[in-house]
């Protein structure tokens, strides 16, 4: 049986937004027939797998989404310590410079109270000739260039340094931040795990328990025989075919093809054979793209539930390929209105 938290969450789950008249679509648009409705399921039984199995899609989708945020922070961590240690080196020589520059003002400034620097008037009182006079000021304006030149290069030095410690501090600080999140992340993760794994058990447990009847009626309503030779080169219908080419492979939590599927995995593999690398998440495929507001074409991106946690490509005439669930497989089915909550087209 479902307990009250699974029911409740699931109810929160199934929330989803009327897309229907947003969309504009024609009342009279041809739908082809996906099979007959599922037979009358007096028990129960079948609703509550039904429900046991949306529950294990949420957490798998949440799962994969810890997933992929640790993997970024984790990559954010190390871009953090590149730059760190990129900017320590470039202090490092800041600071080697500017010990060299500081040893030339020195060196400048000691030979200024040795007597060398000289005023103009002294100049003309000490020399023996207007020549003499000239060598002097002319020694006197390249000592002025030089001191003047070693502490512009002296200051230019000191103001890298500065900038190169203030960069790798802050290179550094990021990557501890990055580092902390991955480790909090981390336990999101494995615990996100340690749930989706309970709950795969629960459906597992619960369809062997189904008899055939049950299962006939368990399988979502559907056909696995759509044609696939649909006209036109978008990328989306690119994606369409691939898709359609995986009718009838089974629906396996987390898998990404080519032969087993979950619904983001279906999506991610469909168009990555198109050329297009998608997330692999369904609430981040959700949000790639452009949003589609009227005028829907074959290949966009159907997401269902708030927060996302079901994902599909739509075929044209109101129907949708999608990995439904698990115990069934990929296939051709009506798109449900009521749970849309997002459409997207790619390219």
């Amino acid at each position: 049986m479902v307990s009250h938290r699974q029911n409740r969450v699931l109810r929160s789950v199934a929330a989803g937004v009327a897309f229907a008249s947003v969309l504009n679509m024609p009342p009279a648009l041809a739908v082809a027939d996906p099979g007959p409705a599922p037979a009358p399921d007096p028990a129960g039984t079948v609703s509550q797998v039904r429900a046991l199995s949306r529950q294990a899609e949420v957490i798998t989708e949440q799962w994969k989404l810890a997933t992929d945020r640790l993997l970024a922070r984790r990559a954010d961590a190390d871009r953090a310590h590149s730059d760190a240690a990129a900017a320590t080196a470039i202090a490092d020589q800041a600071r080697a410079a500017q010990s060299a520059f500081r040893t030339q003002v020195d060196r400048l400034t000691s030979v200024t109270f040795e007597g060398l620097r000289i005023s103009s008037l002294t100049a003309m009182l000490i020399s023996d000739s207007p020549q003499q006079f000239m060598d002097q000021m002319s020694a006197l304006d390249v000592l002025a260039v030089s001191n003047r030149a070693a502490m512009d290069k002296l200051t230019a030095a000191v103001s890298r340094t500065e900038q190169a410690e203030l960069a790798a501090t802050d290179a550094e600080t990021r990557a501890a931040v990055a580092e902390l999140d991955a480790a909090r992340i981390a336990g999101d993760v494995a615990q996100a795990r340690l749930e989706m794994g309970r709950q795969i058990n629960l459906v597992q447990e619960h369809l062997g328990k189904l008899t055939a009847d049950e299962l006939a009626r368990y399988a979502s309503e559907g056909f696995t025989d759509y044609p696939i030779d649909m006209a036109g080169d978008t990328i989306g219908i690119r994606a369409l075919r691939a898709a359609l080419t995986r009718q009838g492979a089974p629906y396996i939590w987390g898998a990404e093809g080519p032969s087993t599927f979950d619904c983001s995995g279906l999506v991610m593999w469909a168009y990555r054979q198109a050329g297009v690398s998608l997330p692999r998440v369904a609430f981040d495929q959700a949000r790639v793209g452009t949003a589609v507001v009227s005028g829907l074409l074959p290949g966009d991106l159907i997401a269902l539930y708030w927060p996302v946690s079901h994902i599909g490509i739509y075929v044209g005439n109101g129907l949708y390929i999608n990995a439904p669930q698990s115990g069934d497989v990929v296939k051709v089915a009506r798109v449900p209105w009521r749970d849309v909550t997002a459409i997207r087209r790619i390219g």
